[in-house]
């Protein structure tokens, strides 16, 4: 077995050991060099189908090697030579000597040595047929490969051709967008100047960055050296810590001032604290980007530039080269001429067979009077023969021929393949840069358009910070009492199950007709109390009141004290739940007092019998015992304390 390479250039075959199928692309490359003295940097590997062979995958994972389905080898160092691939011509050293070997042998007088010789002749014609019809079988295989190694580089072309295409019109979808939107992103540029003039004017309030200080002093201060990846994380928090640590030294002296807003030793800008962020990428930086690929992106660079990408696209589908015309009938042509070389070769054997018949003959009849019209015959058939020896060397001539033109087209259309893939890749490059150089200007102005807001946002912010302070203040007011009238509810309705259990729990009843009755309340009563003040910035009022008076009057507007939502309905809610409490514990009281009389006629009627039985005789047992049971139950009969109904609150 072998591994089968074909040199698409000039329709040779080159061979490998099969091991080299286990092995990577690059081995095979470095094995073609070493054995056929060609470069790997001027190898191109493509099987069938088009798809250009990985250097780093193996051989074997391409359905290619074999004599039918070789490994397609293109020599981009020939193609680019000026001088078209030489076709050798295989010359066989008996093949010209044919016809003098004839002449000759037609000259013998007629004895048996003639006829042994012209024998011997006859067989070497055929043996020089056979050679001339594989030789040419062997060059018509290799047009045939041929063909299908331009059919591949052409299905790689086509491939080429379809990202080249899809590329462009996506470049060109960005670009029209782009264009449409320009004058919009020129008023996002215009608005973020003055946004930065504002945002110079808006003093940072020391406190936005007193816990990011803090948690940089603990980093610093740390035993324990953080780890590389630690580092590449905390990265960007760490420059922006950075940035503002020149400005809060004077931390532990503004926290002991009464009035935290107005320390005259922070005086750090909403615009200093944006430009530090990202180093180096400042706001200036990044507006002098935005207008450098602005003027990259100018309609008069690129529109000649993508008329010239669709001109490659024009050249790319070239299809005068793309298709052999006539290829397919030329080998047909040859095809046929090989089935008449097989017959010429047949017909030659058969005429061979024929002498060495002849000659058998004449030596078994051992008679000379035959001699002459046997050699006459002989004479006759060489001439056959010969002129049929004449037909294969014109076939393997043409062969030859076909060969040879065929690797001079595929040169010229090799080279153009090179041209225009050369100038679809360095069109491709210079639109992936473009691409790339557009889609970064889009992600800054989505930035710009981000910092023109930034100072509306911040002076929102704060207002909204101290907004929800005030309201948790007051929410938390309203849950603490919630929460203690809802414990006094629970533990009132948790005594008073206790003490109807007591009555219930040896009933006959229990479990029957009223199931249930075992169930206590909730385990505990909560309610979910904002404790969540830690994660919001140390803002207060005062630094509200201390930017109204320092920022412009561009963000006046957003600097307005916050109003609080209507707390009435919640402390009509707390109101409702205490008098629901109050109700619950005058119903506790209730039932105690109707416990205390239970157990006190249970005292008084226990002690009754026991006087009874101790002053009646036994013998009187059925009646007496009639008659004291009857008192007893009558005696237990309660009569229900007198008491208004309970005019209970409606449910929360």
């Amino acid at each position: 077995m072998k591994l089968y390479v074909f040199q698409v250039n000039n329709g040779s075959t080159l061979t490998f050991d099969t091991e080299l199928a286990v092995q990577t692309v690059l081995d095979l490359k470095h094995a073609i060099q070493a054995k056929y003295k060609i470069a790997i940097q001027h190898q191109v590997l493509v099987v069938n189908g088009g798809e250009c062979m990985v250097a780093e995958r193996r051989v074997c994972s391409y359905s290619a090697g074999t004599d039918t389905n070789p490994i397609f080898l293109f020599n981009k160092e020939m193609i680019l030579s000026d001088r078209a691939p030489t076709i050798p011509k295989t010359t066989f050293s008996i093949e010209n000597e044919m016809e003098l070997k004839v002449e000759e042998s037609l000259m013998m007088p007629a004895v048996f040595h003639t006829v042994a010789s012209r024998t011997q002749l006859a067989v070497e014609m055929f043996e020089v047929a056979k050679k001339l019809c594989l030789f040419c079988e062997r060059l018509v295989h290799d047009e045939h490969l041929q063909h299908q190694g331009w059919a591949a580089i052409m299905a790689n072309l086509d491939d080429c051709t379809l990202s080249y295409q899809k590329l462009l019109m996506k470049f060109d979808t960005a670009y029209t967008n782009y264009q449409q939107d320009f004058e919009d992103i020129k008023l996002k540029l215009t608005k973020l100047g003055t946004a930065v003039s504002v945002m110079a004017k808006i003093p940072l309030l020391e406190c936005l960055t007193r816990q990011s200080y803090r948690e940089s002093l603990e980093k610093s201060s740390s035993p324990h050296p953080s780890t590389t990846d630690e580092e590449d994380k905390n990265e960007d928090e760490e420059v922006g810590d950075a940035s503002t640590q020149s400005a809060v030294l004077s931390l532990e002296e503004e926290e002991e001032s009464p009035e935290r807003g107005a320390t005259p030793s922070f005086n750090v800008t909403l615009l200093d604290w944006i430009n530090v962020q990202d180093r180096p990428n400042d706001v200036e930086s990044v507006v002098r980007k935005c207008f450098d690929s602005i003027n990259r992106l100018d309609p008069r660079i690129i529109q000649p530039f993508l008329t010239e990408c669709r001109e490659t696209i024009t050249k790319l589908d070239n299809q005068n080269m793309k298709a052999i015309k006539g290829l397919e009938d030329r080998l047909y042509a040859l095809d046929q001429m090989i089935a008449s070389c097989k017959r010429l070769v047949n017909e030659q054997q058969e005429l061979a067979q024929g002498f060495h018949a002849n000659q058998k003959r004449a030596e078994n009849l051992k008679d000379t009077s035959v001699l002459p019209d046997l050699c006459l015959s002989h004479a006759n058939q060489l001439m056959i023969m010969l002129t049929n020896h004449r037909k294969l060397l014109d076939i393997k001539q043409k062969c030859t021929t076909a060969k040879q033109e065929l690797a001079n087209n595929l040169q010229v259309r090799l080279k153009w393949c090179c041209y225009v893939m050369l100038h679809a890749d360095q069109d491709g490059e210079k639109l992936q840069a473009l691409l790339r150089l557009l889609t970064e200007l889009l992600e800054r102005v989505r930035v710009v358009e981000a910092l023109s807001t930034v100072p509306q946002m911040y002076c929102l912010a704060v207002v909204e910070v101290v907004r929800r302070k005030m309201f948790i203040g007051h929410y938390r007011q309203w849950a603490s009492a919630l929460v203690k009238d809802g414990k006094n509810l629970y533990e009132a309705e948790k005594v008073q199950r206790e003490t109807f259990g007591k009555l219930f729990r040896k009933s006959f009843l229990r479990n029957r007709l009223f199931r249930g009755l075992d169930s206590w309340p909730p385990s505990s009563f909560s309610f979910m109390i904002f404790v969540c003040l830690f994660c919001l910035p140390d803002i207060s009022l005062s630094d509200l009141q201390y930017l109204k008076s320092c920022c412009p009057s561009e963000v006046q507007p957003y600097l307005r004290v916050p109003t609080l939502c209507d707390f009435e309905p919640l402390n009509q809610h707390v109101e409702v739940l205490h008098r629901l409490v109050q109700a619950a514990q005058s119903v506790d009281e209730m039932s105690k007092t109707i416990t205390d009389l239970l157990n006190e006629q249970k005292i008084s009627c226990s002690q009754s019998a026991q006087r009874s039985t101790a002053l009646t005789p036994r013998s009187e047992s059925t009646t007496e015992i009639t008659s004291t049971s009857t008192k007893t139950l009558s005696t237990l009969s309660l009569k229900a304390p007198d008491c208004q109904p309970l005019a209970l609150p409606g449910p929360l």
